[in-house]
Protein backbone atom coordinates (compact mmCIF):
# COMPACT_ATOMS: atom_id res chain seq x y z
CA UNK A 1 0.00 0.00 0.00
CA UNK A 2 1.35 3.99 -1.29
CA UNK A 3 0.29 6.68 0.57
CA UNK A 4 1.26 10.25 0.00
CA UNK A 5 -0.34 13.52 2.10
CA UNK A 6 0.18 17.08 1.64
CA UNK A 7 -1.02 20.02 3.65
CA UNK A 8 -1.00 23.48 2.57
CA UNK A 9 -1.96 27.01 3.76
CA UNK A 10 -4.95 28.53 0.94
CA UNK A 11 -3.60 32.12 1.40
CA UNK A 12 -0.44 30.75 0.50
CA UNK A 13 -2.21 29.62 -3.14
CA UNK A 14 -3.84 32.68 -3.19
CA UNK A 15 -0.73 34.27 -2.96
CA UNK A 16 1.05 33.00 -5.05
CA UNK A 17 -1.95 33.11 -8.21
CA UNK A 18 -1.88 37.20 -7.05
CA UNK A 19 2.33 37.21 -7.87
CA UNK A 20 2.43 35.63 -10.62
CA UNK A 21 -0.78 34.70 -12.90
CA UNK A 22 1.18 32.44 -14.60
CA UNK A 23 1.24 30.01 -11.81
CA UNK A 24 -2.39 29.21 -12.91
CA UNK A 25 -1.52 28.19 -15.99
CA UNK A 26 1.55 26.08 -14.86
CA UNK A 27 0.05 24.17 -11.99
CA UNK A 28 -3.54 23.58 -13.36
CA UNK A 29 -5.20 21.80 -16.19
CA UNK A 30 -7.86 23.91 -18.23
CA UNK A 31 -10.58 21.28 -16.58
CA UNK A 32 -9.63 21.93 -13.00
CA UNK A 33 -9.16 25.75 -13.69
CA UNK A 34 -12.73 25.66 -15.47
CA UNK A 35 -14.25 24.05 -11.88
CA UNK A 36 -12.41 26.20 -9.44
CA UNK A 37 -12.62 29.21 -11.24
CA UNK A 38 -16.84 29.02 -11.46
CA UNK A 39 -16.50 28.96 -8.06
CA UNK A 40 -17.25 32.43 -6.30
CA UNK A 41 -13.99 31.48 -3.44
CA UNK A 42 -11.86 29.80 -5.88
CA UNK A 43 -8.72 29.56 -3.67
CA UNK A 44 -9.68 26.32 -1.35
CA UNK A 45 -10.40 24.46 -4.64
CA UNK A 46 -7.09 25.66 -6.35
CA UNK A 47 -4.88 24.46 -2.91
CA UNK A 48 -6.67 21.44 -2.45
CA UNK A 49 -5.87 20.60 -5.70
CA UNK A 50 -2.02 21.33 -5.73
CA UNK A 51 -2.10 19.34 -2.38
CA UNK A 52 -3.65 16.40 -4.13
CA UNK A 53 -0.78 16.89 -6.91
CA UNK A 54 1.74 17.40 -3.85
CA UNK A 55 0.29 14.30 -2.32
CA UNK A 56 0.45 11.96 -5.92
CA UNK A 57 3.92 12.84 -5.96
CA UNK A 58 4.60 11.65 -2.75
CA UNK A 59 2.72 7.93 -3.27
CA UNK A 60 6.18 6.94 -4.76
CA UNK A 61 10.12 8.29 -5.59
CA UNK A 62 9.15 7.20 -9.49
CA UNK A 63 6.46 10.65 -9.19
CA UNK A 64 8.47 13.06 -7.76
CA UNK A 65 10.94 14.23 -10.85
CA UNK A 66 10.76 14.41 -14.18
CA UNK A 67 6.54 14.39 -13.49
CA UNK A 68 4.57 17.69 -14.47
CA UNK A 69 1.99 19.30 -12.63
CA UNK A 70 -0.23 19.06 -15.94
CA UNK A 71 0.70 15.14 -15.48
CA UNK A 72 -1.90 14.90 -12.55
CA UNK A 73 -5.32 16.07 -12.60
CA UNK A 74 -7.83 16.13 -9.97
CA UNK A 75 -11.85 16.22 -11.48
CA UNK A 76 -14.85 15.61 -9.62
CA UNK A 77 -16.44 12.20 -10.86
CA UNK A 78 -20.11 11.37 -11.77
CA UNK A 79 -20.60 10.10 -7.80
CA UNK A 80 -19.14 13.47 -6.88
CA UNK A 81 -15.53 12.66 -5.16
CA UNK A 82 -12.69 12.76 -6.76
CA UNK A 83 -10.80 10.97 -9.42
CA UNK A 84 -7.51 11.12 -10.44
CA UNK A 85 -6.25 11.14 -13.83
CA UNK A 86 -2.54 10.53 -14.93
CA UNK A 87 -0.82 11.73 -18.30
CA UNK A 88 2.31 11.37 -19.78
CA UNK A 89 5.22 10.17 -17.64
CA UNK A 90 2.85 10.09 -14.42
CA UNK A 91 1.10 7.40 -16.33
CA UNK A 92 4.14 5.90 -18.04
CA UNK A 93 5.63 5.64 -14.53
CA UNK A 94 2.66 4.18 -12.73
CA UNK A 95 2.62 1.42 -15.15
CA UNK A 96 6.28 0.62 -14.86
CA UNK A 97 6.14 0.43 -11.02
CA UNK A 98 3.02 -1.43 -10.47
CA UNK A 99 0.78 1.00 -9.32
CA UNK A 100 -2.73 0.36 -9.56
CA UNK A 101 -6.19 2.77 -8.85
CA UNK A 102 -5.51 5.11 -6.84
CA UNK A 103 -7.78 6.93 -4.56
CA UNK A 104 -7.70 10.23 -3.19
CA UNK A 105 -9.80 12.01 -0.91
CA UNK A 106 -9.23 15.81 -0.67
CA UNK A 107 -10.85 18.62 2.40
CA UNK A 108 -10.24 22.09 3.49
CA UNK A 109 -11.02 24.24 5.61
CA UNK A 110 -10.88 28.24 6.24
CA UNK A 111 -7.55 28.09 6.04
CA UNK A 112 -5.80 24.93 5.32
CA UNK A 113 -6.12 22.47 2.15
CA UNK A 114 -5.08 18.54 2.28
CA UNK A 115 -5.28 15.42 0.42
CA UNK A 116 -4.28 11.88 0.74
CA UNK A 117 -3.56 9.66 -1.88
CA UNK A 118 -3.64 6.02 -1.30
CA UNK A 119 -2.78 3.41 -4.02
CA UNK A 120 -2.01 -0.41 -4.21
CA UNK A 121 1.10 -1.61 -5.70
CA UNK A 122 1.78 -4.90 -7.98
Amino acid sequence: MLVGVDIIEIERVKKAVERTPRFLERVFTNRELDYCMNKANPYPSLAVRFAAKEALRKLHPALITGVRFHDLEILRGEDGRPQVYLYGMAQQRCRAEGIGEIAISLAHSQEQAIATAIAKKG
